[in-house]
């Protein structure tokens, strides 16, 4: 288990206010450092804000009427699906935010018995046949490492973040996180087999804000 701890790692930081996309806007690139990680697998990375403001928060859970004066109404957010299948997990990083649960679904021809034993995050599905779908609840923000107690050579993680304000970074290494109020943030990182880092960033009233995250 690897919780949400200043571990602070190498880090290049480049940061330009960029007038041509919309205020508020954290958005840039992952890089690693030394040797090829599995394949340099940025879209295992997850990016997010440490703490956010709760009316920023509450802002990111909610969908803008259509019109002015019309109200806003709570986001439908699809509760995220991890599946067994073919003796891996797919994905190999699932995230999703503290307070809410993941579906667990086991599509293999086999047996699974996936479980934690992450403080704060410790599960144990049992041992459960092809078909079997089952719901996971997590409370607490983390990075949870998870395996199957029938298939040792299964392994893969949980990103529990503690807001909405997180982003997966994509093959390329390429992120953007939504738009926040400006103000000064902690920006984490973490990828599975280079672990996490984090460093202090600026939004600012108007642009966007470049983070180039090496470590």
């Amino acid at each position: 288990m690897r919780r949400f701890a200043p571990a602070m790692l190498g880090i290049a930081l480049i940061a330009a206010v960029v007038t041509t996309a919309g205020a508020g806007v954290l958005r840039g690139e992952l890089t690693f450092a030394g040797a090829r990680v599995r394949g340099r697998h940025y879209d295992d990375a997850v990016v997010w804000i440490a703490q956010l403001p709760e009316a920023a928060e509450r802002k990111l859970v909610q969908v803008r009427g259509r019109w002015p004066w019309s109200k806003s109404r709570p986001l439908v957010i699809p509760m995220p699906r991890l599946v067994e299948t073919g003796h891996h997990y797919e994905p190999h990083v699932s995230v999703l935010v503290a307070g809410s649960a993941i579906e667990v679904r086991n599509q293999d021809e086999v047996w699974h018995g996936t479980f934690s034993v992450a403080p704060g995050g410790s599960f144990d599905l049992g041992k459960r046949p092809p078909g079997s779908v089952d719901t996971v609840h997590f409370q607490q923000p983390g990075v949870f490492a998870m395996r199957c107690d029938i298939h040792p050579d299964m392994s893969g993680w949980i990103a529990v973040t503690p807001n909405h304000a997180y982003a997966r970074v994509d093959e390329s290494g390429q992120w953007q996180l939504p738009s926040l109020p400006p103000g000064e943030y902690e920006l984490h990182a973490w990828q599975p087999d280079r672990g996490e880092t984090h460093v202090a960033v600026h939004v600012p009233a108007k642009g966007d804000t470049l983070i180039h995250l090496h470590w």
